[in-house]
């Protein structure tokens, strides 16, 4: 595969891995990393080859967050309003593709990196990883992770993360969905193990799966329920189509 400065990509057995590689930088989100990442992730869902995508990070953590040296240098509006679209679509990466996404996380996850994993359909966490939003320390509104982060543990628990800055163990942060691993657990292993059961599920169901529990975290119970009759509907129409095929 495809190898860049700082993220390196590598498929095997249906499973795309793309490799946060800034280690030096503890994988802070700069321009070409935030720009590279969102078209691997675009790109993974578009090869049918690819039946699942795992994010991880090479060294001591997952993702420190938006690179902090990149960002003091901006200073106009333009400028300021690029960097926030790219970092917008990156949130959005693992949201927007039909194909499951799972971060591997170990040492740190904070900042967007934190609500990058967040933003995924399933994170798991290895006993050492510390996750956080820092940035009011830093005198920074962190205004991209919200949306994320209140539609995944609510907003009074929200809050509470975004405003005190502190760094918590990943169970300590008691977020719902993560899966936390024992002391001494293998964390490539359990991914992979995730990864393989998921690439082996039918590639249709599983993204309508995934449709059908977006849609539910964004809507209203009413149009949830109407979501999820359509696609009922549509789904079993399309096995009794296939049932006859096969038959005929």
């Amino acid at each position: 595969m495809e190898f860049q400065d700082t993220l390196r990509v590598s498929d095997q057995d249906g499973v795309r891995q793309l490799v946060l590689a800034r280690p030096a930088a503890r994988n802070a989100l700069d321009g070409a990393l935030v720009a590279g990442l969102t078209q691997a992730i675009d790109d993974a869902d578009a090869d049918p080859q690819v039946r699942v995508v795992v994010l991880r990070g090479e060294g001591a953590g997952f993702c420190a967050g938006a690179d902090l040296k990149e960002t003091a240098r901006i200073d106009d509006a333009f400028e300021a309003a690029a960097h926030a679209h790219r970092m917008r679509l990156l949130l959005e990466a693992p949201g927007r593709a039909a194909k499951p996404v799972i971060a591997q996380v170990h040492g740190f996850a904070l900042g967007a990196g934190c609500a990058l994993a967040l933003a995924c359909d399933m994170a798991v966490m290895a006993d050492d990883a510390r996750l956080g939003f820092p940035e009011v320390r830093h005198a920074v509104v962190p205004a991209l992770v919200v949306p994320g982060l209140v539609r995944r543990v609510g907003p009074f628990a929200a809050f509470d993360l975004l405003a005190n800055g502190r760094i918590f163990t990943a169970a300590e942060a008691a977020i719902p969905g993560l899966a936390v691993l024992p002391a001494g657990a293998d964390l490539a292993a359990e991914v992979a193990a995730r990864a393989a059961e998921l690439a082996g599920r039918p590639p249709e169901l599983l993204a309508l799966v995934k449709q059908m529990v977006r849609v539910s975290a964004g809507a209203d119970p009413d149009a949830a329920m109407d979501a999820a009759e359509r696609v009922n509907v549509e789904n079993r129409l399309r096995r009794a189509r296939a049932a006859r095929q096969e038959q005929g």
